[in-house]
C-alpha cells in the first residue's frame, strides 16, 4: 500500500470540512482522516469490507454525525449533499474498465462537489510506453509475490498477466493464492481485477475533457513531479470557464 495518509491530512482544506471517500474499502485512509475534517462520508460497493470498516468505526467510538459508510457503485449515487473535498485513494479510478463507468463518477463528483471544493484522483505511472505494454505485458508465467508460513505448510501469492485490452491499454491482471501442504495445493482462489492505464498527458487531458480545472499535480505522495514519479496524482475543481 502507498505511504499516501499523510498526503490526504495535508490537503484537507480545515478542520470542518466535509470529505467524501470513493471506494473506502475497509476505511485505510478513512480512519486515519478523521481527525483532521469535520465529517466523513465513505462509499464501496463491498458489503463485506465496508462491515469491517463499521466495526472499526465503532471500536474506534465515531458517532455517525462526524462518519458514515454506505454501498453504493460510486460511478451512479445521489447523496443529496456536496463535499469540500473528494478522494478516492489507491488508483480506484483505474478499476473502472468503461469510458460509461469512469464518465459515470465523474458526473457524480461534479454532483457532489462543493463550491471551491476539490477533488483528487491517482492512477499508477505505467513503466513502459503503449507500444511497450502491448509487447511486454501479457506473459503465461506466474511470478511469486509473497509467502508465509502457516501451520502444516505455507500460503502464497502469485501474479499473473494473462490477458489485456491492447487497443484500450486495459490490462487485466490475476493474483493466485494458494495453501500448501509440503509441495502440495490444499486450497486455491484467483483475485482478477482491472487495471486501465492512462499517462500523464491522457490522464490530466481526461480531467479537463470532463469540465474540470486542474489546481495541482504530483507524480507521488512525496512531492515527485507529474510524470517523473511511480503515481499520477491530479487535485482539479470546477472549471470557472
Amino acid at each position: 500500500m502507498p505511504n499516501d495518509v499523510p498526503f490526504y491530512q495535508r490537503l484537507i482544506p480545515s478542520p470542518d470540512a466535509s470529505v467524501l471517500e470513493l471506494g473506502c474499502g475497509t476505511g485505510r485512509v478513512m480512519l486515519p482522516l478523521l481527525p483532521c475534517s469535520g465529517h466523513y462520508h465513505g462509499l464501496d460497493i463491498s458489503t463485506a469490507m465496508l462491515d469491517i470498516c463499521r466495526r472499526k468505526l465503532a471500536d474506534a467510538g465515531i458517532p455517525p454525525s462526524q462518519a458514515c459508510v454506505h454501498e453504493a457503485d460510486i460511478t451512479y449515487f445521489e447523496l443529496g449533499r456536496r463535499f469540500d473535498f473528494i478522494i478516492a485513494p489507491f488508483r480506484v479510478l483505474q478499476n473502472l474498465e468503461t469510458d460509461a463507468q469512469v464518465d459515470g463518477l465523474l458526473q457524480c463528483v461534479h454532483k457532489h462537489l462543493a463550491p471551491n471544493g476539490t477533488c483528487i484522483l491517482n492512477v499508477f505511472m505505467p513503466k513502459r510506453d503503449p507500444e511497450g505494454l502491448r509487447q511486454h505485458w501479457v506473459s503465461a508465467e506466474e511470478h511469486l509475490s509473497w509467502q508465509m508460513p502457516v501451520e502444516g505448510g505455507r500460503i502464497a501469492c502469485y501474479d499473473r498477466r494473462a490477458r489485456m485490452d491492447a487497443d484500450r491499454l486495459i490490462l487485466y491482471p490475476e493474483l493466485i493464492y494458494r495453501l500448501y501442504e509440503g509441495d502440495a495445493i490444499k486450497e486455491e482462489a484467483i483475485l482478477r481485477f482491472v487495471m486501465r492505464c492512462y499517462y500523464p498527458d491522457t490522464f490530466e487531458q481526461l480531467i479537463r475533457d470532463h469540465g474540470f480545472r486542474v489546481v495541482n499535480r504530483w507524480g507521488g505522495y512525496a512531492g515527485e513531479a507529474y510524470g517523473e514519479g511511480p503515481e499520477l496524482v491530479i487535485q482539479f475543481t470546477e472549471s470557472t470557464e
